[in-house]
């Protein structure tokens, strides 16, 4: 991804591929968006961003501790685990990490309590029927 790509991803705001987050603090609450990614078709969360699409900037000693909890809720918060990438950027306001999750090919995926999420506009909720979740078994590449 480029800085004007993006530029324009915040400009744009949240949709069901894009997630805003100022900061993340808990991997169990990043691991919920993640997986509602991963049984979609993916998306993105920039963290540095709010929900209104300001850049809130990140500091560099947060980078490492983000990194850190980002992998720590793909692989041990998500079941089946998963490989989000990560690119950071440095803006006038601060840094922004982008994290990138692909669709999953294992689907469903869930949190550390077996519920499972799915992204629904610009937000996730976890999935509650039978039917739904029988869809996205029969959605999956097993």
């Amino acid at each position: 991804m480029e800085t004007n790509e993006l530029l324009n991803i915040i400009t744009s705001g949240e949709d069901s591929r894009h997630q805003f987050k100022s900061d993340v603090s808990r991997p169990e609450s990043l691991a919920k968006e993640m997986a509602a990614f991963s049984n979609g078709q993916g998306g993105i969360i920039l963290i540095g961003v709010t929900d209104d699409g300001n850049i809130a900037g990140l500091g560099k000693g947060d980078i490492h501790r983000l990194n850190q909890l980002i992998s720590n809720a793909a692989t041990d918060h998500i079941s089946p685990p998963i490989a989000p990438t990560t690119q950071d950027f440095s803006l006038p306001e601060g840094k922004v990490i982008v994290v990138s999750v692909p669709e999953g090919i294992s689907k469903p995926y869930m949190d550390k309590n077996l519920h499972v999420y799915v992204r629904s506009g610009a937000d996730k909720r976890k999935i509650n029927s039978r039917e739904e979740l029988m869809r996205i078994f029969r959605n999956s590449t097993l």
